[in-house]
């Protein structure tokens, strides 16, 4: 069963009353699910907390947003899972996460899967508010439950409390602590809704399966908390100069895949490997290589300064294209890579910008953080190149 976050938060905060109660066979049995989703809230917060400070803790040179791998060898802390991009699926690393022993309503050890997309060991090719999760959740009727926060309403992690063993299954006798046993390769003996234990492709999640009682997180779930911090904004915006001044560095390289628009041709940006400056340093070429997909290029055609700004002349620019439209004029992106069209990144005042050369209107700083999170950071931000 799948259980949303809210329900996470009202089973919690209803335990106590239940627990006043009288001593019932159905009370102990809706005191085991109270256990159970407490168990998974926390689980679900512990696991946002680490991607939306990542860098900040023990990964200095990393980006934001990244998830832990699962523990696979029954140690209780996360390790390397499979080849880039691989989904992965084990026991929770409670340890690596900083949590106590956490056990579902049957005394049982939590388990979870993420992403290749997400995953912090290897990690993917990018990582961005584009990236898509893995997970597809299905209904008793094998219908989509759609998730928001990623285009295709898929999920980037799930937590699974496994319950009681059902009719088959056979278990060790319970550790006197998770991660204490030799259990957490044998998932087919807990788990019912995931029957698909690895690959690159979508995994379809049978939600109604047996008695698994499921949370998940979603692309838009981690974002959202990162653009709720006052130092996001900051952040992204010395990803995107340091791009820039690479790009100065190089003396405007040319376009990938370039359109032309009016003086310029507009496109990707070249690989940064093949680059030097600012991002490539340590600290900065993770972030740089995750966003450069989120960012579009644009170069004077006759290598003049066709570009008028508020600071002065250009001979390029450089746009960071923010989050994709939803609704009317919806924009629709292929991942975390950027390799759909120029119209699915850049709004129309942006192009039309550009085919004019007239780039003062346009904004410099990326408007961080957002009162209403839930909003998509859809205003493109250019910088000037001279």
């Amino acid at each position: 069963m799948f259980l949303p976050a809210l329900v996470v938060l009202l089973a919690v905060g209803g335990l106590g009353w239940l627990l006043a109660r009288q001593d019932s066979t159905a009370s102990r049995n809706l005191a085991r699910e109270m256990r159970t989703a407490q168990a998974l809230g926390l689980a679900r917060e512990a696991l946002l907390g680490f991607a939306a400070t990542y860098r900040n803790k023990e990964h200095p040179n990393s980006d934001f947003g990244y998830l832990p791998c699962p523990d696979l060898d029954g140690d209780g802390s996360s390790e390397t899972c499979g080849g880039q991009d691989q989904t992965s699926v084990g026991r929770l690393p409670y340890l690596t996460l900083n949590l106590p022993d956490l056990r579902d309503g049957a005394g049982e050890c939590l388990w979870y899967a993420v992403s290749g997309s997400f995953k912090n060991n290897p990690k993917p090719v990018a990582l961005n508010w584009n990236s898509g999760g893995r997970f597809r959740l299905l209904d008793d009727g094998g219908r989509t439950i759609a998730l928001p926060g990623d285009e295709a309403g898929l999920a980037a992690a799930i937590v699974i409390a496994a319950g009681p063993p059902q009719a088959g299954q056979e278990r060790s006798a319970g550790p006197e602590r998770c991660g204490g046993d030799n259990e957490a390769g044998n998932i087919t003996q807990y788990v019912e809704a995931i029957r698909t234990l690895s690959g690159t492709g979508v995994i379809d999640i049978h939600s109604t399966a047996g008695n698994d009682r499921i949370v998940t997180i979603s692309t838009g779930d981690i974002y959202r908390l990162l653009k709720g911090r006052p130092s996001y904004g900051p952040w992204l915006q010395k990803v995107l100069q340091a791009s820039a001044d690479c790009l100065a560095k190089a003396r405007l390289p040319a376009v990938v895949g370039p359109e032309r628009r009016g003086p310029v041709e507009l496109g990707q940006l070249p690989a940064f490997d093949t680059l030097s400056g600012p991002c490539r340093n340590e600290n900065l070429r993770d972030a740089a290589n995750n966003w450069s997909g989120v960012m579009r290029y644009a170069r004077c055609i006759d290598d003049t300064d066709c570009l008028a700004s508020a600071g002065g002349k250009c001979r390029g620019a450089l746009i960071f294209a923010g989050e994709r439209l939803t609704g009317g004029g919806a924009q629709h992106r292929q991942g975390s890579t950027g390799k759909t069209g120029i119209d699915d990144y850049l709004e129309p005042a942006t192009l039309a910008a550009l085919t004019t050369g007239q780039l003062a209107a346009l904004p410099t700083t990326i408007a961080l953080p957002l009162a209403d999170r839930d909003k998509p950071v859809a205003t493109d931000v250019a910088l000037c190149i001279p």
